[in-house]
């Protein structure tokens, strides 16, 4: 089969992939994951309250700076988890304060860093969708090029090269998706295990 004939089979393809709709009620949604547009407080946590530290967890350097090294995806856990243990021991009399604080803001940047990564899935789907609307465009105007045998060849090797390379593009950013996808629960993962190390150390 020559490529060209191939583009109406993969086109296809393409616009058939972006309409599949994922389980979720936001139509931008890219993904194959059921989208969580939150996290729960009580899903994640099991100690002590910690609503009054939320509002106020920031305006203490050390735990602020403290949070922000921890919650780097690029920080390996267990190098998280030692700095928990460490810095829970050198707390003395404030630990469970320090602690409670330092959860606080280690869920509120987080469940932040989370919804940035959603919004940011939203916006690849709208891109996609727009792409694979291009893609069937391209698609139906170089078929009737093609059937037209008085059609202009340079026309025709144009819009050929345009829709090759839209296609690669889309097939690409679809590749990418897979990984992209799994980063939310990658975040809820580490937060979970970072929240269970101190409540460890609070017990």
């Amino acid at each position: 089969m020559k490529p060209a004939l191939l583009f109406p089979i993969i086109a296809a393809a393409v616009v058939a992939a972006a309409q599949a709709a994922p389980p979720s009620s936001d139509p931008d949604w890219p993904c194959q994951q059921i989208k969580v547009p939150a996290l729960s407080l009580t899903a994640i946590w099991a100690g002590p309250p910690v609503d009054q530290y939320l509002s106020n967890w920031s305006q203490d350097p050390a735990i602020a700076g403290l949070v922000q090294r921890l919650a780097e995806r690029r920080l390996p856990l267990e190098e998280a988890i030692a700095a928990i243990k460490e810095y829970a021991r050198q707390s003395g009399a404030q630990k469970e304060q320090n602690l409670l604080a330092l959860f606080a803001g280690l869920f509120e940047v987080m469940d932040r860093e989370r919804a940035e990564i959603l919004a940011g899935l939203d916006r690849f789907g709208r891109r996609q969708k727009t792409l694979a609307e291009t893609i069937r465009q391209e698609n139906a105007s170089l078929q009737t090029l093609q059937a037209d045998p008085n059609a202009n060849p340079q026309q025709v090797n144009e819009l050929s090269t345009r829709l090759n390379w839209d296609l690669r593009v889309f097939e690409d950013r679809r590749q990418a998706l897979t990984y992209v996808c799994s980063t939310p629960a990658l975040v809820e993962q580490r937060l979970f295990a970072l929240s269970r190390a101190i409540q460890e150390q609070l017990g």
